[in-house]
Order: structure tokens, then C-alpha cells, then sequence
């Protein structure tokens, strides 16, 4: 499938969430609890993640302006660091024409996968915390990684 991307400075941004989102999603559940390790993390980190995952948009009829076809909460989240003005989104473009096929594959398929992968995560992230600290690499506090997966640090344990 065919889509064009682009690198916008992230506070800068013009994003709405597609109207056909909003209403795919309209019953979603989300208990996000307020996140206050967000400007504790290095600007590197969200960068690299920001980098790691492309927003998929289409152009709204304001050639300015970006329609999202994923829920973009995470994005809010990272908008709170003190340093978001250096920020730099990727985003994917896709033409009007695929909007549907896009937002079944972020909405179901992509959300079937990652339930998936979910399984064993807590575990992995325990393993994997303790092979970096075993390697003399530097790992983040449990703590925040908890407070980012909005859970418990005792999830990692």
C-alpha cells in the first residue's frame, strides 16, 4: 500500500483524530492515571520511540491539518515533557481511498497482535531489566517503567 511520509516538528503538529476513529473508538476503555515520569525521561528516549512507531494520518481538506487513523494517547502523554519542542514526528500519509483498510489494520489487527506479544511482557521486561543490569548496561527504575505501563512495579518482579 502506497503512503508518503513525513517528519513534522511534533509541537507543531496539526492532528484531529479522523471522524470514522472517533467513532470506532468510541467505546474504548482507558484508565490512564496522571504520568508524571514523562519529564523524567531523556528526550533521546522519546525520540526513538516516537521514531520507532510512524503515526498513520490522512490530509484533512485544510492542507495543514493531519486526520489520525490510531488513537493517539500516547502522544498527549509525551506533549507534557518539558523539552517536547525538539520533538519530531514521523507520520505515514495515506490516501482518502485506504482510510478504512487503515483503520481495520491499527484497530484490529494490529490491536490482535499486540494482545498476542502481550502474554509473557511483564515477564520479558523483568528478564530483560535483569540481563541489562547483569551486562553492566544502564535500565531504567522499575518504577517508571511500571508508571509507563500504567501498572505496578511489583508487575516486573
Amino acid at each position: 500500500m502506497k503512503h508518503k511520509q513525513k517528519r513534522i516538528q511534533f509541537t507543531k503538529a496539526k492532528l484531529q483524530a479522523h471522524p470514522r476513529l472517533r467513532e470506532l473508538i468510541k467505546n474504548d476503555l482507558v484508565n490512564l492515571k496522571v504520568n508524571h515520569c514523562i519529564s523524567e525521561l531523556p528526550i533521546e528516549v522519546i525520540q526513538t520511540l516516537l521514531d520507532l512507531n510512524p503515526l498513520p494520518v490522512t490530509p484533512d481538506t485544510n492542507d495543514d491539518c493531519y486526520l489520525t487513523l490510531a488513537p493517539g494517547g500516547i502522544l498527549e502523554r509525551f506533549k507534557a515533557h518539558p523539552l517536547s519542542k525538539k520533538l519530531i514526528l514521523k507520520v505515514h500519509i495515506y490516501p482518502a481511498d485506504v482510510v478504512d483498510h487503515v483503520l481495520s489494520v491499527t484497530l484490529l489487527y494490529n490491536c490482535a497482535i499486540t494482545l498476542y506479544l502481550k502474554n509473557g511482557l511483564a515477564a520479558n521486561i523483568q528478564q530483560r531489566h535483569g540481563c541489562f543490569k547483569a551486562h553492566g548496561k544502564h535500565a531504567p527504575k522499575k518504577t517508571i517503567l511500571a508508571n509507563l505501563a500504567n501498572t505496578s512495579p511489583s508487575t516486573f518482579r
